[in-house]
């Protein structure tokens, strides 16, 4: 793994809140790490890739875009993806305030947020941690951005509440990338009819899940063509298709140019 780290001078033992280090990190294949109920608040957005994240037994798909926080106290482990590994930014503070902040924005429960929106505070982070401004200004401007943080994603919970049934069905389309789910499968999920979870999802989400997988297919495919070496026949197969031909329209309806030239552009 190759990381960009800024350590900070912890102004005084007993600081209700206080940001030990920041950084950038570019992880390997299958790059692994665990902790056992560290003593720091730790959040991370993925800016590429994706990987594993395990929360007391508990497992959670981790994609670009996605935020995870990872509360003190709390035992985990992450493995960054084989063939699509992670980029991400991160920030890790000490300090009871920094804990009990997400109790107050109702956010110590729930530990991984899609929100896009939020890349620009995460880049503001990096930012100010490696500017010139005196470390006595850097301190409270980046605690800023994490009470920021924490108060969008307070209100993207509250503008996105779904019904659990339908975070089950995004769950199984998120976690099951890697072939084609057909409605009746879906409907498996929740035992409920195909009509039923088309009207659900639909609703909750503004689009079918058929449009979802193909959305997060068409994603995945984009950081892979980007970020790997894979041939269009390999990564066709690593999303489901067993027709690289097939994948190759559909990508270039999707997307207006072919897989090969995405590659070419994004050299």
């Amino acid at each position: 793994m190759r990381e960009t780290v800024k350590h900070f001078f912890v102004q005084e033992k007993g600081s209700p809140i206080s940001v030990e280090t920041t950084g950038i990190s570019i992880c390997d294949s299958n790059q692994y790490h665990a902790r056992i109920k560290p003593n720091i608040v730790i959040i991370e957005y993925a800016f590429r890739g994706s990987g594993i994240l395990l929360i007391e037994g508990k497992k959670y798909y981790v994609k670009t875009d996605d935020i995870y926080i990872l509360p003190a106290g709390v035992s985990h482990e992450y493995i960054s993806d084989a063939d699509d590994p992670w980029g991400k930014f991160f920030m890790n503070l000490s300090g009871s305030l920094a804990q009990s902040l997400l109790v107050s924005f109702g956010l110590n429960n729930q530990f991984v947020f899609t929100a896009p929106a939020l890349k620009e505070q995460f880049k503001e982070i990096i930012k100010t941690s490696f500017s010139d401004i005196p470390e006595a200004i850097k301190q409270p401007k980046l605690t800023s951005l994490y009470v920021e943080i924490l108060y969008r994603l307070n209100q993207l919970n509250k503008e996105s509440k779904k019904s659990s049934e339908a975070i089950s069905l995004k769950n199984y389309l998120d976690e099951n990338y890697n072939h084609i789910i057909n409605s009746k499968e879906l409907a498996n999920q929740i035992y409920r009819s195909s009509d039923y979870c088309l009207k659900l999802f639909k609703r909750e989400f503004g689009k079918t899940p058929y449009d979802y997988q193909i959305e997060n297919k068409i994603r995945i495919a984009c950081s892979l063509l980007q970020n790997t070496r894979k041939s269009v026949a390999e990564i066709a197969e690593f999303i489901g298709y067993d027709n690289p031909h097939y994948f190759a329209s559909m990508f270039k309806t999707k997307v207006g140019i072919t897989p090969s030239e995405y590659r070419k552009s994004s050299i």
